[in-house]
């Protein structure tokens, strides 16, 4: 026996709550994160330079970050999908797109970037609800 009186290596089961729709204070706050994930990118990012070897993993790096970030300001219930772009800046123009299928009731997005002379990082945070 365990400290809550359950057996180890028994499975405990959850049923459904059938909570279809967030709270209101459950809600995504799409506002809140594009500053918190614009302040971010502003620190990590601020007098680098592009480099190819390094973008990989600094891409993952700011996207568990921002995800970190997200949960601290709360979005319970949420499944968060976080997708960061870095690429050299040499004077060409970028479109990044996406599409979904989600509920427009429950589910949002937010979107941040950054810029300086020498690359540009595109983050977009979706979060989707789910029971």
């Amino acid at each position: 026996m365990d400290d809550d009186g359950a057996q180890q290596g028994q499975v405990q089961v959850l049923e459904n709550t059938y909570i279809m729709k967030p709270q209101e204070h459950e809600k995504f706050r799409a506002n809140e994160v594009i500053k918190a994930v614009k302040a971010l990118l502003d620190e990590r990012l601020k007098g680098k330079k592009y480099d190819s070897n390094e973008s990989a993993q600094l891409s993952k790096e700011l996207c568990t970050e921002i995800k970190e970030k997200v949960k601290e300001i709360g979005a319970p219930r949420h499944k968060l999908v976080v997708q960061v772009t870095i690429g050299e800046v040499q004077g060409q123009g970028v479109r990044i797109a996406s599409r979904c299928l989600w509920d427009v009731e429950t589910d949002n997005h937010a979107s941040a970037y950054y810029t300086n002379p020498h690359l540009y990082c595109v983050a977009m945070v979706f979060a989707c609800y789910y029971e």
